[in-house]
């Protein structure tokens, strides 16, 4: 089983057009953005829309080999598709949002007098249900995910998200709650934050929160939370929490999510070239990888290729260009790309004979493969 470091996208919410001030609008192609999919819930006694965005590799991938993705399920976003969908996809090229009655799926305790008048509130246990036992198997059966879920909100979503990961902490592995709505019925999460470690001696979990400016009381309450995580955390559980001064409750959302998933894949490439760390450091790595997030992190074949071909080219190393793509040929023994950049390792140690056996081996699994062809024919030329 592949896996990959992008992330799928799930949100709650059915994106809409508007014509552009009258003008009349050609269309010459169009641009797939996502797609829905209809989730009937006997929790929220409706019929949910969800909006989907996957990787644009996913569905260049077929057979038991594809690769299986974490999944970003995005709470209280319904403005947020597009900024944060796009977001997710920049950071990945390079290296669920409710609309119903939020105050009640969003809160688990109602309001009290001090909090104001708040009716509907205190629903959010009917809606996490929906999240972990319709909406989540049904992703997991109609799509190639990995059990690694992050949960992401903001302001009442944030709420929503750390208060889930007190009450019910399963379902997601990592937390993202942005500006959460903190004050409510005076810091009641706060208050009592520190059952969330009770009882707990490891647990492997990211908890980000970040948010604006904020007041004394709360900004107070805060410190004492990273005090409480610093001392009473399990093995394991990661938390951090990121301060933006110059945003506001709005306009915080899509840096904090920017930096916050910078944060958490923190790491993710190796640092230096792989020709040079060998294929020792390499392995070791994204074993690491896979240690830390608790799901199997593989060795990317066009990260081995590439740069073992960077090492032959630009750095004259044919040398530790075999040993790593002899590595690559372990984890992928039907890589006729491997089997060429071989050929070419080879022909630049002055190796023709091995350079010809490689070259014609990524014939036999890929008789179009371009590189080989020409090379091969070169050096038949030469005879």
């Amino acid at each position: 089983m592949r896996t990959s470091s992008a992330l799928a996208l799930v949100y709650f919410f059915l994106l809409g057009s508007s014509p552009l001030g009258g003008q009349e609008v050609r269309t010459a192609s169009s641009i797939t953005f996502g797609h829905s999919i209809e989730i009937p819930s006997r929790h929220l006694d409706e019929t949910r829309q969800v909006s989907i965005r996957l990787p644009h590799s996913y569905t260049d991938e077929e057979g038991g080999g594809a690769a299986h993705y974490p999944v970003l399920y995005l709470l209280d976003g319904g403005d947020y598709f597009e900024p944060f969908a796009g977001l997710v996809q920049f950071l990945t090229m390079y290296e669920m949002v409710p609309h119903g009655d939020r105050m009640s799926e969003l809160t688990y305790s109602p309001s009290n007098e001090e909090n104001g008048n708040w009716p509907t509130s205190g629903g959010a246990d009917s809606f996490h249900r929906f999240l972990a036992e319709e909406l989540i198997p049904t992703i997991d059966e109609s799509y190639r995910t990995q059990p690694f879920r992050m949960l992401v909100g903001h302001s009442l979503g944030g709420l929503f998200a750390v208060e889930s990961l007190t009450r019910h902490p399963g379902p997601f592995q990592t937390t993202i709650a942005i500006s959460p709505s903190l004050y409510w019925n005076q810091f009641e999460w706060l208050e009592n934050a520190s059952a969330l470690f009770d009882g707990v001696s490891e647990w492997r979990h990211f908890l980000f929160i970040s948010g604006e400016l904020k007041g004394e009381e709360e900004t107070r309450r805060l410190a004492d939370f990273k005090s409480l995580a610093d001392t009473q955390a399990p093995d394991g559980f990661e938390y951090r929490y990121s301060f933006y001064p110059q945003e506001s409750h709005a306009s915080v959302a899509i840096p904090a999510l920017y930096q916050t998933l910078k944060q958490l894949f923190e790491g993710w490439p190796p640092e230096g070239e792989a020709w040079a760390l060998g294929p020792d450091s390499v392995q070791a790595h994204f074993q690491g990888l896979t240690d830390r997030f608790g799901f199997p992190v593989p060795i990317p074949e066009e990260y081995l290729i590439g740069h073992a071909l960077h090492g032959l080219q630009r750095h004259d190393a044919p040398d530790e260009a075999i040993l790593l793509l002899e590595l690559c040929l372990s984890l992928y023994p039907g890589s006729a790309d491997t089997h060429a950049a071989l050929g070419q390792a080879y022909e630049s140690k002055g190796d023709r004979d091995e350079a010809v056996g490689q070259y014609r081996r990524a014939l036999e699994l890929d008789p179009e493969h371009e590189v080989a062809l020409v090379r091969l024919q070169n050096l038949r030329g030469d005879r």
